[in-house]
């Protein structure tokens, strides 16, 4: 009988929860959108109890892959775009509710990277930066071949990255933060201020629009991609390493965002010689990554 983990993927717009098996097959799948609910944690309850009751198989833990901060030390998150969840304590939330011991909490960028490594775009590489490119922006590293999470369960936070110190305020609550320039909601809400209009005031329909021949939907695209491309570079000349895996709801826009990607990174990576040949990947896993990722933190603590 394959046996089972509970996978939780926590993004700033809908968490998703999963079972996965060895084979890393995902069934039972539910999505969750943050905000149709005032009490999430309720939500989340409900969707954890439909998927695990009645399922035969057993069900090694939980791996949650959440956007961040994350406070580790005390098994709790703060998502920056989730106001209602600060310090909200994840781990002892799903201990309590199924009674398992084993609940593994990882970013969700951090579980992108991990998932691309063993099982996507960055297998056979040593060094990883993964980035969630969606309505928040987040960022998690392979060094050596192994995931690296930093003292606090926090390196590689890429989205807070100041890139302009008197630019936008950023939800955070700094200045000039790569998200707030080049997140879905963000290149949204730049494009608005311009004149650009759209009922459903999504980034779907902003590259739809890039796509016809919008001039402000292809201009602020542009910009987003060169200040994530800034980011990126910076993120890359600190760790002097070369492969970035994305994923997340922008990154799957195709050719009208990874085009204007790939040559800002390029461009911003000239001035320093040592970074040659940056790949630059969609992840292979698309929307699954953080569901394998968050599942694969549970069944290496158990094979180790």
């Amino acid at each position: 009988m394959s046996r089972q983990v509970l996978a939780v993927d926590i993004g700033a717009t809908k968490i998703a929860l999963a079972t996965v098996n060895e084979e890393f097959c995902i069934s039972h799948k539910v999505e969750i959108y943050v905000h149709e609910h005032e009490n999430l944690w309720e939500a989340v309850r409900e969707a954890t109890l439909q998927i695990t009751m009645g399922i035969g198989e057993e069900i090694l833990g939980v791996g949650i892959g959440s956007a961040g901060p994350l406070h580790l030390g005390i098994g709790s998150i703060s998502p920056v775009n989730i106001k209602q969840w600060r310090t909200f304590p994840i781990v002892d939330s799903f201990e309590e509710l199924l009674g398992l011991s084993t609940v593994v909490l990882h970013g969700d960028a951090m579980a992108l990277a991990h998932a691309e490594h063993r099982l996507g775009a960055g297998r056979g590489v040593s060094h990883l930066l993964g980035m969630v490119v969606s309505t928040g922006i987040g960022g998690g590293l392979i060094l050596n071949g192994r995931v690296f999470t930093g003292e606090s369960g926090n390196a590689s936070f890429i989205g807070h990255h100041t890139i302009n110190f008197d630019g936008i305020k950023c939800a955070c609550g700094r200045h000039g933060c790569v998200e707030s320039y080049a997140s879905g909601p963000r290149m949204v809400a730049i494009a608005e201020g311009r004149g650009w209009k759209s009922d459903s005031r999504s980034f779907i329909e902003l590259a739809a629009d890039a796509r016809s021949g919008s001039d402000i939907a292809i201009e602020v695209i542009d910009e987003g991609a060169r200040a994530l491309a800034i980011g990126i570079t910076n993120a890359l000349t600190t760790l002097d390493i070369r492969t970035v895996v994305l994923g997340g709801g922008v990154a799957q826009a195709g050719e009208v965002y990874w085009k204007p990607l790939r040559e800002h990174v390029v461009n911003e990576a000239r001035f320093t010689d040592f970074l040659a040949d940056i790949q630059v990947k969609p992840a292979e896993l698309e929307r699954d990554s953080g569901l394998i990722g968050a599942a694969l933190g549970v069944f290496d603590e158990w094979s180790n």
